[in-house]
């Protein structure tokens, strides 16, 4: 690889000066179609695209090949423009993404309430400034909006390739133009990120920061610039007849086999990666089947409208759900058409008209002419809308509003109690006065319990102390962060040094167990430390483990009562109950299939921790549910005060269950 500006015959020179693209591959548009349809089947639900989420990962591949690819050959023929690049930016993505955003901002602020705008605003801010990878890093938490409630979601992964093509420019001026430093220094770009995502799993284990920080996904992008350096230069063979199967297969298995119980990005992530790489160095036209097939004219149309699809497929979503719409088959295969449709009106009418334009002279006037008037329209609407939220709403605002002054338990200490750790800190339940008989210790379902368990107290003329930490349940010797085991630590200390009580432990299993929340609600973000502080490969062994090791420590001393599962909905049951007010959609609903399948394996490994070392074991699912369905209200009355926190009535069915395990025990 020669350097600087020259090596380059005139035929050569000539050649690449015309190009003002890589020659068009049509199989890649068939790869693109794979990435889509996987992020699209899998948004909607589709029981067998648990790994869909990788289809994010082969654009980020595609999308460093063709980018790196541009800029070499530029940089080869001394043609590279800053300027240029820019614009070529703006006239393929920034109109259909203006488009997309400006209407479905509008449409939120129509029809979402004040209440729900706050994360709209965030997420618009976000999307605009290319930065909502990091805002929505920055504000996952245990009780954040869940994710189909949030129609900007999905342009984390655009953020990270336009700060991709941000920083893209700078290192060629660090590089003075020279390919042969810019290759290298993509090379180093590579092996750094690369070695980040795949040996810091023990160091850093908080999912959100691995899946939406650039610095674990830019290695990918960098395999795509890399690839295009070894097929350019011809380091590998071009026809090796087996490779595009391995490819194909080593892109369309992990959609399949993965879930949200992977550590992701980390080694899983190499599979579509490598198979992406793969695909674009052997599946050359005329080199095999796989490469026709991807290039059929259906395959190769989706690719060519995926970016529009892509854009417009999670608003499309979020709307139906908001609408209380249920995610039948039948739905799942409308939303999927609905999208693929928004997509092609938005290659047909949007960017291809744009596209046109030329990236020189007045034609690069014109884009960033408008690129400028997209961003005034666009921040003026972002300002608007974090100073004038749901206008539309405000009438139902005060609905929801009167739902959760019925349903809303925040006793006085909600906040004040998290994370209190001695007994002269930890909040009281029941009678004053007295030596505490009973604790209650868990997560945030426990604080969620209060008004159960101060009432117990009362029932009883008993004191107690309520100990809660947030996204940290009673487990010995594993936790969410090293700060959750330490606090467990110190409360098993106390216990031990404590007269003999009574000790309820109250968590929401499944989500430590599992590794994620329900549905929309945190998924694929809860991962599990064992006592070296190291993320387990998978949650589920090592919490039955760490919660039998608990009961069985604290039984040691005291009586112990574990409470099992309550249901879990997956959606807010407060605002589902309004949206069917406003809209008459179809109540929310949870078979008690639906709640076994999700929580089924942990329910038993709670039931076994019991009853296995002496404990009572309380089952709440058994008054929540019937034969057939969960409830989420009584007498319109909502039992929950989110999707699975209890509220006042809830609270009521809860002391209920543990007043009828105690007297079956004999207390």
């Amino acid at each position: 690889m020669a350097g600087g500006r020259g090596g380059c015959s005139a035929a050569k020179l000539r050649e690449i000066t015309e190009m003002s693209d890589l020659a068009y591959r049509r199989e890649l548009d068939g790869v693109r179609a794979i990435a889509v349809l996987s992020v699209v089947l899998f948004h909607v639900g589709y029981p067998d695209m648990t790994g869909g989420f990788v289809g994010v990962d082969i654009f980020f591949v595609l999308s460093g090949y063709l980018i790196c690819g541009q800029t070499y050959m530029r940089l080869e023929a001394g043609t590279y423009s800053v300027t240029e690049f820019f614009a070529r930016r703006i006239r393929r993505l920034s109109t259909a993404y203006a488009l997309c955003f400006l209407v479905t901002a509008l449409l939120a602020n129509a029809f979402f309430l004040r209440s729900e705008m706050g994360v709209v605003a965030d997420g618009f801010l976000g999307s605009i400034t290319f930065t909502n990878n990091y805002n929505l890093l920055n504000s996952v938490g245990y009780f954040s909006t869940p994710a189909h409630e949030n129609p900007f979601l999905h342009t984390w992964s655009l953020s990270i390739e336009e700060q991709f093509y941000i920083v893209l420019p700078m290192l060629i001026l660090l590089t003075r133009r020279n390919r042969v430093t810019f290759a290298w220094l993509l090379s180093v770009l590579f092996v750094v990120s690369l070695a980040l995502t795949l040996f810091s799993g023990d160091l850093i284990y908080d999912r959100e920061e691995r899946f939406f920080a650039s610095s674990f996904r830019v290695w990918e992008l960098a395999a795509g610039g890399l690839i295009f350096l070894v097929t350019y230069h011809r380091l590998i063979p071009a026809k090796l007849p087996l490779m595009p199967l391995v490819g194909l297969a080593l892109v369309v298995v992990p959609v399949k086999f993965l879930d949200a119980s992977y550590l992701y990005p980390g080694w899983a992530t190499v599979l579509p990666v490598l198979g992406t790489v793969v695909l674009i160095a052997f599946a050359a036209p005329g080199h095999s089947w796989v490469a026709k097939a991807l290039a059929v004219r259906p395959m190769a149309y989706i690719g060519r409208i995926s970016y529009g699809t892509y854009l417009w497929h999670w608003p499309v979503i979020v709307g139906a759900l908001y609408y209380g719409v249920t995610l039948t088959d039948e739905i799942r295969a409308v939303l999927v058409l609905v999208s693929l449709a928004l997509g092609a009106v938005s290659y047909h009418f949007v960017e291809m008209p744009v596209r046109r334009i030329s990236v020189r002279g007045e034609g690069k006037k014109r884009l960033y002419m408008l690129f400028a008037g997209q961003a005034l329209v666009l921040l003026g609407l972002a300002v608007y809308l974090m100073y004038q939220p749901g206008k539309a709403g405000a009438g139902e605002d005060a609905r929801l509003e009167a739902l959760k002054a019925e349903v809303m338990n925040v006793h006085p200490g909600w906040d004040a109690c998290w994370g209190q750790d001695s007994p002269e800190t930890f909040c009281t339940l029941g009678v004053e006065g007295e030596e505490p008989a009973y604790v209650l210790w868990g997560d945030s379902m426990a604080n969620s319990a209060f008004e159960a368990f101060d009432a117990y107290g009362e029932e009883h003329d008993q004191a107690g102390y309520m100990i809660t930490k947030a996204a940290c349940a009673p487990l010995s010797g594993a936790g969410t962060k090293p700060d959750c085991i330490a606090f467990n630590d110190r409360i098993f200390e106390y216990l031990e040094s404590a007269p003999p009580m009574d000790v309820f432990l109250f968590a929401r299993w499944s989500f430590y167990a599992e590794g994620y929340g329900h549905r929309g609600d945190r998924s694929g973000q809860v991962a599990l430390l064992g006592p070296d502080g190291s993320a387990a490969e998978e949650n589920f062994p090592l919490f039955a483990e760490s919660l039998s090791a608990a009961v069985a420590r604290v039984a040691e001393k005291h009586r112990v009562i574990v409470i099992n599962h309550v249901p879990e909905f997956p959606t807010s049951v407060p605002k589902s109950m309004l949206r069917t007010m406003r809209f008459g959609s179809e109540p929310l609903n949870l078979t008690v299939e639906q709640f076994e399948s999700r929580t089924g394996r942990t329910v038993e490994a709670v039931r076994q921790a019991a009853e296995e070392n002496g404990a009572v074991h309380v089952a709440p699912a058994e008054l929540f549910c019937n034969d057939t369905v969960c409830h989420h209200e009584v007498e319109d009355v909502p039992l929950f005060i989110d999707n699975v926190h209890l509220g006042p009535r809830g609270n009521d069915l809860l002391l209920q269950a543990v007043d009828a395990a105690l007297e079956t025990e004999g207390q």
